[in-house]
C-alpha cells in the first residue's frame, strides 16, 4: 500500500492545465462492485462543459451516475460560489433554484451544514474574491483567479487593530467559540442572535474592501433577541467577565489572510472534505466528518483531472430499484474511473443533488433523483456559468438526443435552436419533423409514436435550421427487469409492478403504457397493477421471446428478534450529543432513549446492530413515550450495503402504542437492523425527551 503524505505536503493540490473528455465507458475497479452493464450518455451543454448520465448495473445492484465536467481554461467557462439567498444564515435553498436565480448551466450541492437550524456552512466560503466565512480543518475546492482550481486546507490568521493595541481576529462571520475571542459578522451573517455571553459592537466600513477593512464604531448593539444584519465585532467574554471594548467613534482595522493560498489569488472557494482520492489512490481523511453506519448512499464530490478538468459528481442512494448509492471508497474509486488524480467528498445523502441546463433547455433542471423523494435546500454549491456572448440560432436539437423504443411506444419530445456558444435560441418558422424510414413509426404533435423495429432517425428543419435525432425502435428487449423483486403483501392489498427493458448496449428502452401482464393468482390489468388473493402468485411479462417472472409472497408471520440489546450503543448526530441508549432495568429486551434535539443534537440513535432472518419485510414492537413533535425511524442495511431509513411514528403522545412497520418493497437480503433514531419531525423544532422500545419482532414473508 502506498504510504499517505504528510499534512504538509497535502495542504494543496496542485493546478492543472486541460483537454480530456468524460469517458464512455467506466474502468471501474475494485473496491467499486463488479460492473455487468453500463449504458453512458453524454452531451454537450456549453462550451467546454459536459453533462454524462452513467447506468450502471453492478454485482450489488443499480448505480446512477451524474456527472458534470468543466475545462477551467475555457474563456467561456466561469466557477462560482453560490449560496442560498444570498447569505450564509437562512431558511436554504434547492441547488435547482439557486441555479436558477444565478443563470447557472450546472450545480451541485456544496459543504455541510446546520440542516433545519441557521443552514449556515461549516467550512470556507469565498465568492468573488470576497471572503465570507473563514475555514475550518476540512478541504475546499478552491478556484483560482487564473482560472485553475486546488484542493487545499486553508487556514485564516488575523488581527484587530484598536487605536494602538492589537488583538488576535480568531474569524470571520463565526461567533466567537472561545472566552477573550473576537470575530467579525458582516451583514453575510444574518441576523444576530445575542446572548450574555457574547457582546456585539456596531461597526461602519469607512476606507477598504470589506470584510478586511476599517471602519467606524457606532456603539454597542442594542436589542434582546438579536441584532440585525450588519458589521458587528464580536467579543466574548474572558473567564473574569471582562474584555477590552473600543469606544464610539473608535477607529478598528482588521486584517487577515489565508494559508497556504493566499487570498489576493481566490476568485471562490467552497467548503468540503474529506480529501478521498489523492494522486490517483484512495485517501482516508481523518479530518473529514465520519460516518456512523458507512453505508452505501447517496453521495456528492468535486475532483480534479490531470489536465486541469473540473468534476462535479453526483450517485443517487437509497432507491433499491434505482440507485443503491456509494460508500466513500467505492465513490473515490469513480472518480478514478472517470479521469481524476484528486478529489474530495461534498455533504451527501438526502442533499446530493446535481441540477443541469441541458443542451437546448432555457434554464437548468434537476438530473439527479434526490433520496428524500424531493430536493433538498441546502447551504451552498459549486456552480458553472456559460459566459459567451449570445448569437443567432445555427442548428437545431432535441431532447433526447437518441430515441430508443419499442414499437406502440410514445416518447415525449421538446425540439429547440441553440446559437455557437450553445445559448438556447427562438424557433421563429414552423418546425417539420419527418421520420426516416416512415415504417418506425410517426410524430404526432410533441410526440415520436413507435410502430415498427428498426434503425433511422427524425429529421428536424425549421427554415434553414436542421436537426436530427437517431431512433432505435427494437421489437425485443435484451434484459427485461421487474420491480420490485420478491414483493411481499397482505391478502387483497395492491401492489404496483413496473417492467424495464433494456437493448443489447444497456440503455433503456421506453415502453408502450399498456403491456401483457399475467398473474397465476391474484388478478393484474395491463398497466401493472396487482391485487393480491389470499396466496402467493407468480408474475409474468412477455416482449417479444424475452420474458420476465416476480413471485409474490401473500402474507407475513412474525419472529422474536433474538440478542436485541447485545450490541447496544449511543450514537448523535452530530456527534457528543446529550441523549443516551440503554438497556431499561423494568424489563428484559426493553431499550430506552433519551434524546435533546437541538443545535447540538439532530439526530439521537439507538445502535443495535441486529442481523434480520432471511425474507424480512417488516417490524412490530412496543412503544411508550412523553408527548412531542418528535418522530421514530428505523435505520436498516440492505444486503447490498445501502443505507436504508424511513419513518416507524410519531412521538406525539404519550402512553403505550403497538407498531408494526413494513420495510420498503425490493430491499436485497439478508436486512441488518441497524437502530432506531428519533428526530426532529420540523428541522427548526427543538425537542427532548424518552421512548421505550419492547418487544421488537420481525415480520418475515409467507405463512408459518
Amino acid at each position: 500500500m502506498r504510504a499517505l503524505c504528510t499534512a504538509a505536503a497535502l495542504a494543496i493540490l496542485p493546478a492543472r492545465a486541460f483537454a480530456a473528455t468524460l469517458p464512455a465507458r467506466l474502468d471501474l475497479q475494485p473496491p467499486f462492485p463488479a460492473v455487468t452493464a453500463q449504458a453512458p450518455q453524454i452531451e454537450q451543454v456549453a462550451p467546454g462543459i459536459q453533462y454524462a448520465d452513467y447506468e450502471l448495473w453492478s454485482d450489488a445492484g443499480p448505480i446512477s451516475v451524474h456527472v458534470v465536467a468543466a475545462d477551467l481554461s475555457n474563456p467561456a467557462v466561469r466557477v462560482r460560489t453560490v449560496l442560498a439567498h444570498g447569505v450564509l444564515t437562512s431558511a436554504g435553498e434547492t441547488v435547482t433554484a439557486m441555479a436558477q436565480r444565478t443563470g447557472a448551466v450546472a450545480g451541485i450541492n456544496g459543504d455541510y451544514f446546520d440542516i433545519g437550524q441557521t443552514n449556515r456552512p461549516t467550512n470556507v466560503v469565498v465568492r468573488d474574491g470576497t471572503l465570507l466565512l473563514t475555514p475550518s480543518d476540512r478541504y475546499a475546492l478552491v478556484v483560482l483567479d487564473s482560472a485553475s482550481a486546488h484542493f487545499a486546507q486553508l487556514v485564516f490568521k488575523g488581527s484587530v487593530l484598536i487605536g494602538s493595541q492589537q488583538f488576535a481576529l480568531d474569524a470571520i462571520n463565526r461567533r466567537p467559540a472561545r472566552a477573550g475571542a473576537m470575530t467579525l459578522l458582516t451583514p453575510a451573517f444574518g441576523p444576530v442572535p445575542t446572548n450574555r455571553a457574547m457582546t456585539l459592537v456596531r461597526l461602519t466600513p469607512t476606507a477598504g474592501t470589506p470584510p478586511l477593512a476599517t471602519y467606524r464604531v457606532d456603539g454597542p448593539a442594542l436589542g434582546e433577541a438579536s441584532a440585525p444584519a450588519g458589521y458587528y465585532l464580536a467579543a466574548a467574554s474572558d473567564a473574569g467577565g471582562n474584555i477590552s471594548l473600543p469606544a464610539a467613534g473608535e477607529a478598528v482595522s482588521f486584517t487577515g489572510d489565508l494559508t497556504p493560498i493566499p487570498l489576493t489569488t481566490i476568485a471562490d472557494a467552497v467548503g468540503g472534505g474529506p480529501l478521498i482520492l489523492y494522486n490517483g489512490a484512495w485517501y482516508d481523511d481523518a479530518s473529514g466528518p465520519g460516518d456512523a453506519f458507512d453505508p452505501r448512499a447517496p453521495c456528492s464530490g468535486a475532483a480534479l483531472e490531470n489536465d486541469g478538468t473540473l468534476l462535479l459528481v453526483e450517485v443517487d442512494g437509497r432507491q433499491t430499484q434505482r440507485s443503491i448509492g456509494l460508500s466513500r471508497p467505492e465513490l473515490s474509486a469513480l472518480m478514478r474511473a472517470l479521469g481524476a488524480d484528486d478529489g474530495i467528498a461534498l455533504d451527501g445523502g438526502g442533499s446530493s443533488t446535481l441540477a443541469v441546463q441541458l443542451l437546448g433547455e432555457s434554464e437548468p433542471v434537476l438530473v439527479s433523483s434526490p433520496s428524500d423523494g424531493a430536493e433538498r435546500s441546502i447551504a451552498d454549491g459549486i456552480f458553472l456559468y456559460n459566459v459567451a456572448p449570445a448569437g443567432p440560432a445555427i442548428r437545431l436539437v432535441a431532447s433526447p438526443e437518441t430515441i430508443r423504443a419499442m414499437p406502440g411506444a410514445q416518447v415525449a419530445m421538446h425540439v429547440t435552436a441553440v446559437d455557437a456558444n450553445d445559448r438556447a435560441s427562438r424557433i421563429t418558422a414552423p418546425l417539420e419533423a419527418v421520420v426516416e424510414p416512415s415504417s418506425l413509426g410517426s410524430v404526432v404533435g410533441d410526440r415520436f409514436v413507435a410502430r415498427a423495429s428498426g434503425n433511422g432517425s427524425i429529421q428536424l428543419r425549421s427554415a434553414s435550421l436542421t436537426g436530427s435525432v437517431p431512433l432505435e425502435v427494437t421489437s425485443e428487449p435484451a434484459r427485461l427487469v421487474l420491480s420490485p423483486p420478491d414483493p411481499d403483501v397482505d391478502p387483497h392489498a395492491t401492489l404496483e409492478l413496473h417492467a424495464r427493458a433494456f437493448d443489447a448496449t444497456g440503455f433503456r428502452l421506453t415502453l408502450p403504457a399498456r403491456l401483457p401482464w399475467r398473474a397465476s393468482g391474484g388478478m393484474i390489468d395491463t398497466f401493472g397493477r396487482f391485487v393480491a388473493g389470499e396466496d402467493a402468485a407468480d408474475v409474468r411479462l412477455e416482449l417479444g421471446r424475452r420474458a420476465a417472472l416476480v413471485h409474490v409472497t401473500v402474507g407475513s408471520h412474525e419472529v422474536p428478534l433474538e440478542g436485541f440489546l447485545s450490541a447496544l450503543h449511543f450514537l448523535s448526530s452530530p456527534a457528543g450529543g446529550p441523549g443516551s441508549a440503554t438497556a431499561d432495568p423494568s424489563c428484559s429486551e426493553c431499550l430506552r432513549l433519551t434524546y435533546s434535539l437541538a443545535s447540538n443534537e439532530r439526530a439521537a440513535y439507538a445502535i443495535v446492530e441486529n442481523p434480520l432472518p432471511l425474507g424480512a419485510v417488516g417490524l412490530s414492537f412496543d412503544v411508550n413515550g412523553n408527548a412531542s413533535s418528535a418522530e421514530l425511524r428505523v435505520a436498516l442495511r440492505s444486503g447490498a450495503g445501502e443505507e436504508v431509513l424511513f419513518s416507524a411514528v410519531a412521538l406525539d403522545r404519550s402512553g403505550l402504542r403497538h407498531v408494526t412497520v413494513r420495510f420498503p418493497q425490493g430491499l436485497a437480503q439478508p436486512l441488518r437492523l441497524i437502530g432506531f433514531y428519533a428526530i426532529a419531525k420540523h428541522a427548526s423544532q427543538t425537542e427532548a425527551g424518552a421512548v421505550r422500545i419492547a418487544n421488537v419482532r420481525v415480520l418475515v414473508a409467507g405463512s408459518r
